[in-house]
């Protein structure tokens, strides 16, 4: 994902845009930050866009932010207007059918065929092929259970969590696989059951004994 905007720039932007409240700052950020992820990820379809555009409107994502329209926002946050953006994501989409029932025809000849330049095809070839290498986790995620978490979050969520300033960092993919349900935060019931098992004969009958005093 491209370098974020002024407009979203915030020092808390850590998780999925549904943990911030209705209509704050922080929710429309994080709006945004996910719209451009998705604006700039190879692999996004018509329908990714569009289910992440619905997502700006139902939100009306632009008022937090000082901005008068749907398409204000969108312009704004990608730099590009809404039909550009799916012009874009069209021709790409195009490409990459067409190089996969084509794999032998050159690039100029893929060009003429979806109707963009030649230019555009090597960049979507290439790129392609950057994608399609082992999955690279940034150098800041040191646990090995967030490197696993992290290579199983959405593509364009690993863009968001890549672009994150260094103060950020912190918590900050934990807080994205719990949101992804990657990452399964123990319930109550969960904890006591793996502390009962831990406990004493005594300590047992003592918690029989809170549980019927207080039932």
């Amino acid at each position: 994902m491209k370098k974020p905007p002024e407009l979203l720039k915030h020092d808390a932007i850590l998780t999925n845009w549904r943990s911030y409240p209705e209509g704050s700052v922080e929710r429309a950020k994080a709006i945004g930050m996910e719209l451009l992820a998705t604006c700039t990820n190879l692999e996004a379809t018509i329908q990714l866009w569009e289910s992440k555009c619905d997502i700006v409107a139902k939100e009306q994502a632009w008022r937090p932010l000082g901005l008068k329209s749907r398409e204000d926002f969108i312009k704004a946050v990608t730099g590009r207007t809404e039909t550009a953006v799916r012009k874009k994501i069209t021709k790409t989409q195009a490409i990459r059918q067409r190089r996969a029932s084509h794999p032998s025809e050159t690039q100029q000849q893929t060009a003429d065929a979806v109707g963009c330049s030649q230019s555009m095809v090597a960049t979507i070839i290439n790129k392609s092929s950057e994608s399609e290498q082992p999955l690279i986790v940034p150098s800041w995620v040191t646990s090995k259970d967030m490197q696993a978490a992290f290579r199983k979050l959405p593509a364009d969520e690993r863009a968001r969590l890549e672009a994150l300033p260094e103060g950020e960092r912190r918590g900050a993919v934990r807080q994205a696989a719990i949101a992804a349900g990657i990452v399964k935060v123990p319930g109550v019931l969960d904890q006591f059951l793996r502390l009962w098992k831990k406990a004493t004969p005594d300590e047992r009958q003592r918690i029989r004994t809170f549980c019927e005093t207080t039932d």
